[in-house]
């Protein structure tokens, strides 16, 4: 454990193991201006993963070949459950299937992203606002332009017009077409800020589940200078507590994720479909 939590958050240019103990760090690799990072490097190996489990079952699952075994079953009923339970509900049965990849990746990527935060020595890529930044950015890009090219520009601001008739045309003159603007202003933020709340409830959510893990241990480590009656309770408390958190952010871990994809899938449902 390093003495400042932060230090479990925040990318690095090394692997640091028993940093409390032995301070052994494995530096990564660096090519002139190049520097290989923690997080850059967890996220190739989630990357590897989701090649190495889903490019088989493809190969089954595209020659009739029903997937055999507990194993293969979980991994297609994710898959099920995100097009059937996420993306048709929010996009609709008509257009779902075009979003549905993008659906899968994007939560098989974040899902393992957190998971890996989880095990010794690693982290969590999806801690940093840098790669929730760019997975929001993404998603952004595929609504509004799946939007723009499903309904041309125009039509596409013309869906954020909420036109307000007070019956009157005085009143539709001075107040109408006033509250109309302003309504209108609203929208474009609240379309434009979609994908920073994306990002933000991501990152926060990881960085604040691996602070309060990182804060338990590090009771263990200032126990250590006190004597031992003190020293081994507040281990034994510690642990049993570092345990428990460790399971709440296992299901956070599945939850954020979902939830990202629910969202996305919602805001790009809204945007096709801006009659409903």
């Amino acid at each position: 454990m390093a003495h400042d939590p932060l230090n479990h958050v925040i990318d690095h240019d090394k692997i640091e193991i028993f940093t409390e103990i032995a301070d052994v760090s494995i530096p990564l690799l660096k090519i002139g201006d190049f520097q290989l990072t923690l997080y850059m490097l967890l996220e190739v190996v989630v990357a590897a993963i989701i090649l190495l489990v889903y490019l088989p079952l493809s190969r089954k699952i595209s020659t009739g070949e029903p997937p055999r075994g507990t194993f293969w079953n979980f991994f297609e009923v994710v898959l099920t459950y995100i097009r059937d339970e996420v993306a048709k509900p929010s996009i609709g049965e008509k257009d779902a299937d075009r979003f549905v990849p993008f659906l899968w990746t994007l939560f098989l990527f974040i899902v393992l992203c957190n998971l890996l935060g989880l095990i010794p020595f690693l982290g969590s890529p999806t801690a940093s606002l840098s790669v929730t930044g760019v997975l929001a950015l993404l998603a952004f890009l595929l609504i509004h332009g799946s939007a723009i090219i499903r309904l041309g520009p125009l039509h596409y601001l013309e869906s954020f017009i909420i036109r307000i008739d007070l019956g009157h045309p005085l009143a539709n003159i001075f107040l109408g077409i006033p509250l109309t603007a302003f309504l209108f202003v609203l929208e474009v933020i609240s379309a434009l800020s979609r994908g920073l709340i994306l990002a933000l409830r991501l990152f926060a959510n990881m960085v604040a589940g691996h602070l309060v893990l990182a804060v338990m241990l590090s009771f263990i480590s200032m126990a250590a200078k006190s004597a031992d009656y003190i020293f081994w309770p507040v281990t034994l408390v510690s642990i049993t507590m570092t345990l428990a958190v460790s399971f709440l952010e296992l299901f956070v871990a599945f939850l954020q994720a979902f939830v990202f994809t629910l969202l996305t899938a919602i805001f790009l449902g809204m945007a096709l479909h801006p009659e409903h």
